[in-house]
């Protein structure tokens, strides 16, 4: 097992009252081609720029082998940054762009020489030493930015979203260069990303992010083939997600039906949330089928057939590569391993106690109970969606106890309920509830105390390890 190279501890960065990272732990090892995986605004670029030194965090320690190199100057750091914008010098040729840093730390020129043609041979770039940045395509650009990187030896190359002004294809193309760089070299790639099939085609591992928080570690087959809870499944490819029940283990229930399963280690009855990937779902003659569905629409996708099936309680998305006419009806089946079972994620928010039992969360205060904290401390705060009730709104339900009124900014049919999302300033607040809603509507939203689980900020780790 590799030595850890960089490791992040409790890291925390805000900006105003915004907080982007929420008590972050990582460790990320040598040689390792990691990526940071995530939605915009999920914190992944400011995480990336804590580690560089851009951005100093607000709490917690990044150590390089070990030392504590929180106040060290980017300059300082063995690492350098390759950013989406390839910032060459216009006036400069290849050549000249890549022996930059070399000539900054007055090497010798004829080691200067060597560096620039060996980091041009690993890009492949071989001839171009003299032309100018604007006689170069858009990936050839990419690569002088790479190479000018590489050459200084960095142990640690920071890679954000670097692909995402190429096109398709060229995008393509170098990902299979860039894992090839990585292996050639041995140094560390900590690569940004809101691409997933970059993340799966490039990675060693994958840290997905959402709301400064990280929702799953794993290599890319872990990833796809064992989401962690349903934001990463659905981040991570295409998906069913439904709300179910896990009787017990290894049997559950969505759609009014009893499943077999492999998962263990739930409580009788737990609800949970059920993903199921389209190609998992087998198709076969209605009689035949544990469920039935009529096919709704089949769209060609080059190498499958992509088609809406509805069934009784849920619109199904299919993937299958033989074509089924709209308007059949389908019998459809799920093997035990095929039926991914995951607990419902908390909220994780964060407050700041106003005095033993009062916690305050953006605008809102809440009773909860919680003892022992200092007035004013800031504190992780943990809702599960389904703890959460939606309640008629009334003219002062923002001034009303442990209530929390926010817009509605997504909504997603589950088969058994409705999944939203309300928000109000900065704090998101996910909801399981059986009231139909749309998008736009402001709504009131009733938290119990006794729903509402505090932590000290340190003590924050994964939600599954924090509230039994």
């Amino acid at each position: 097992m590799s030595e850890h190279i960089i490791d992040l501890i409790n890291i925390t960065k805000s900006y105003g009252d915004n907080e982007i990272i929420k008590d972050l732990t990582l460790y990320i090892r040598e040689h390792e081609f990691i990526t940071i995986l995530g939605p915009s605004g999920c914190g992944k670029t400011t995480l990336l720029r804590t580690i560089a030194g851009f951005e100093k965090a607000d709490s917690g320690k990044v150590l390089f082998h070990g030392e504590d190199i929180g106040d060290l100057p980017p300059n300082k750091r063995n690492v350098n940054t390759v950013f989406q914008k390839y910032s060459l010098f216009p006036n400069m040729n290849i050549y000249e762009n890549i022996a930059f840093g070399l000539k900054l730390k007055k090497m010798k020129p004829e080691e200067i020489k060597e560096r620039v043609f060996w980091a041009l041979d690993l890009v492949a770039l071989n001839g171009f030493e003299k032309r100018k940045p604007d006689s170069l395509s858009g990936g050839q650009q990419q690569r002088v930015a790479i190479a000018r990187a590489l050459v200084n030896e960095p142990e640690v190359l920071l890679l954000d979203e670097p692909l995402g002004a190429l096109d398709l294809k060229l995008r393509k193309e170098m990902q299979l260069e860039l894992k090839a760089i990585q292996q050639k070299t041995g140094i560390t790639f900590i690569y940004v990303t809101h691409d997933q099939e970059e993340a799966l085609t490039m990675s060693d591992t994958i840290v997905v992010m959402n709301q400064g928080v990280i929702q799953q570690i794993g290599t890319p087959t872990d990833i796809y083939n064992e989401p962690k809870n349903a934001f990463v499944a659905q981040f991570i490819g295409e998906s069913n997600l439904l709300s179910g029940v896990m009787l017990r283990d290894k049997l559950c229930e969505f759609c009014e039906i009893h499943w077999p399963c492999v998962d263990t280690g739930f409580e009788r009855n737990e609800d949970v949330d059920i993903v199921i990937r389209p190609e998992d779902i087998k198709i076969t003659e209605p009689e035949f089928g544990k469920m039935k569905g009529v096919v709704k629409s089949t769209i060609f996708k080059g190498v499958h057939y992509e088609m809406m099936v509805q069934s009784d309680l849920f619109t199904w998305k299919l993937h299958n590569t033989a074509h089924i006419e709209p308007g059949t009806e389908i019998g459809m089946n799920i093997d035990p391993f095929d039926i991914q079972i995951m607990k419902i994620p908390y909220n994780i928010l964060t407050g700041w106690m106003n005095e033993d039992n009062l916690v305050e969360i953006g605008d809102f205060k809440f009773v909860c109970n919680a003892t022992g904290f200092e007035k004013d401390e800031t504190v992780s705060v943990y809702i599960l969606p389904q703890d959460a009730e939606i309640i008629p709104l009334t003219s002062n339900a923002d001034e009303a106890s442990n209530v929390f009124v926010g817009e509605v900014t997504t909504f997603r049919y589950k088969g058994d309920d409705y999944e939203i999302n309300v928000k109000n300033g900065d704090v998101t607040l996910l909801v399981h509830t059986y009231t139909k809603v749309s998008v736009g509507q402001t709504v009131a939203v009733y938290i119990p105390a006794d729903k509402i689980r505090i932590r000290k900020r340190e003590e924050a780790e994964a939600v599954e390890e924090q509230v039994e």
